[in-house]
């Protein structure tokens, strides 16, 4: 007998049973707590970091990134100038010498993530990669915590075709390293409902301390937390359990000593900040935009319709999201409500809900806020991955009791998540644009703004005020060039006016190829300027007056 032959020869019974185990091993390598799923779950974790890596070292050079340089320079001057001297409160503008003055300081936020920011700066120095790092390590967290959320309620399946699903989000993919608040606020959230589970289930008073702690991140982090905050304790209140409402007393005193503190924070650097901090509000609350910002260009009015911020809101949603997101989000809701009386549903059901109340409110509350920025549902991202992986998990199952295999749904789940991924990247790097600091059809270099800035630095004394004729939009020129800049002065007249009243150095740079640069140099000594190109554009430098010079340009 070959040494490969069975001692015992099998019947038609056994081969039957063998065929019944290997399918049976095979079903659990896909079911609902499969071993393939934590593959599934890192694989889709890796992409989203070699995604938002990719990207970490580019300057600040286009328009959904300029943030960044607004908190690497205030992360500058809260080193430069001291914590003690800053309270922590960004100057995310100033590039001047110190003391930083009261109206350079950015009153109008919770202050946790341009300190984060200065952490990253102190420990790794002062370069992008550091400043994008916080957001980037709050995007990879929070697909981590999402995994631990569906998993703990859903399981490992469901919790796979989540973060997968998060991952290929353009809005994800695109903001993932978005230098604000809304990549760490998402991650806050996230972390407070995975310790709320965890505390629900075991009842130890260690995760609802880590829940409280979580609440105060997203506190200190944007406004929306608070509602998040407001959401969850108003959950446990209605739980009508002792336990419940002393969680929810303490984070409602979190909340309110929160907000005391911030306010005092502020007043302590601005003693009008709150003024100031109304009168943002104010405009927030409101149907207009801001003059000079983004969204007055192309036509648009000073103030809008609430027919018009519909039509943007719905922009937005079509540009950051692919449209057959959509399809999968209506899928999950249907899922969930249908098996609503489950427990594991059900509180996912709530988990939905109190992040969709952190960021829906918010949007629409806040409908200039909302209108200027179209990332303004990033805050909400939390609850349409959930929901969208729950659409997957739904789709699996049918297919799957119709097959009575998982192999046709496993195929299946070959096709749609590389798809999606595919799709979903493509889409975010339709979304990058260049930030221009030129006017017209003018061809500009993808790094002429940190190459300018940095000609500046070197051929301007430090307290120079510099004049320029372009760059119409607050673009991060300053950052670079670590001066004061004064930009679109595009007339002859303000150029006159700009230098009377300036005390200090001042200099200026104009585009040569602008329509107003040869009436304002026919205002400046000749004999004082120069010709330069950078990245291939031609300017006109102005080496300027040293103070108690005369004030006129002439």
């Amino acid at each position: 007998m070959p040494a490969s032959s069975p001692a015992f020869p099998l019947t038609a019974t056994d081969n039957q049973s063998l065929g019944r185990l290997r399918s049976a091993a095979r079903s659990g390598i896909w079911s609902a707590n499969g071993r393939a799923w934590l593959v599934v779950g890192l694989v889709a974790i890796a992409f989203l970091t070699a995604s938002l890596l990719r990207t970490i070292n580019l300057p600040w050079v286009e328009e959904d990134n300029v943030f960044g340089a607004a908190y690497a320079q205030a992360a500058a001057n809260n080193l430069r100038a001291g914590l003690a001297a800053t309270a922590g409160v960004p100057a995310t503008l100033y590039v001047g010498a110190l003391p930083i003055p009261p109206d350079a300081y950015y009153v109008h936020h919770p202050v946790l993530v341009p300190l984060l920011v200065t952490a990253s700066v102190a420990l790794l120095g002062e370069k992008e990669w550091a400043v994008k790092l916080v957001p980037i390590l709050c995007s990879i967290l929070s697909a981590i915590l999402l995994w631990f959320l569906a998993e703990e309620a859903m399981g490992k399946r469901a919790a796979a075709f989540a973060v997968a699903f998060f991952a290929t989000l353009p809005m994800e993919l695109h903001y993932g390293d978005l230098v604000d608040f809304e990549p760490s606020l998402v991650m806050w959230m996230l972390a407070a409902l995975v310790c709320l589970r965890r505390w629900d289930v075991r009842r130890t008073s260690r995760w609802a301390v880590l829940v409280a702690l979580s609440c105060l991140g997203a506190l200190w982090t944007d406004w929306p937390g608070y509602l998040f905050t407001a959401a969850l304790a108003t959950w446990l209140l209605l739980t009508k359990e002792k336990r419940s409402r002393r969680l929810a007393a303490l984070i409602g005193a979190l909340a309110l000593g929160s907000a005391i503190l911030f306010l005092l924070q502020i007043r302590h650097v601005n003693p009008e900040a709150w003024r100031d901090l109304r009168t943002a509000v104010t405009m927030r609350l409101g149907n207009g935009i801001q003059p000079g910002s983004s969204a007055s260009g192309g036509g648009a009015t000073l103030h809008f319709s609430s027919a018009q911020w519909l039509r943007r809101i719905f922009q937005a949603l079509d540009q950051n999201y692919l449209r057959v997101s959509w399809l999968f989000v209506l899928a999950g809701a249907v899922h969930l409500f249908r098996h609503r009386k489950s427990a594991g549903p059900h509180w996912t059901g709530w988990a939905v809900l109190l992040m969709a109340a952190a960021g829906i409110p918010y949007l629409v509350i806040l409908r200039n806020w909302s209108f200027v920025h179209d990332f303004a549902s990033f805050s909400v991202i939390g609850s349409i991955a959930i929901l969208g992986g729950l659409g997957i998990e739904a789709i699996w199952q049918w297919i799957e009791a119709r097959a009575g295999s998982p192999r046709i749904a496993a195929v299946a789940l070959a096709l749609l998540l590389p798809s999606l991924a595919w799709a979903g990247f493509r889409r975010a790097e339709e979304q990058r644009s260049p930030f221009l600091i030129l006017n017209g059809p003018a061809y500009e270099p993808a790094i002429l703004i940190p190459d300018l800035g940095r000609y500046l630095a070197a051929n301007f004394p430090p307290d120079t005020t510099i004049l320029c004729n372009f760059d119409p939009y607050y673009s991060p020129l300053s950052y670079y060039a670590k001066r004061t800049v004064l930009r679109n002065l595009t007339t002859p007249a303000e150029w006159d006016f700009a230098v009377a009243n300036e005390r200090g150095n001042v200099g200026g740079i104009l585009w040569r190829d602008a329509p107003s640069t040869p009436e304002i140099m026919a205002l400046l000594p000749s004999e004082e300027i120069s010709a330069i190109e950078i990245d291939g554009i031609t300017f006109a430098v102005w080496r300027g007056k040293a103070p108690g010079a005369s004030d006129s340009a002439r």
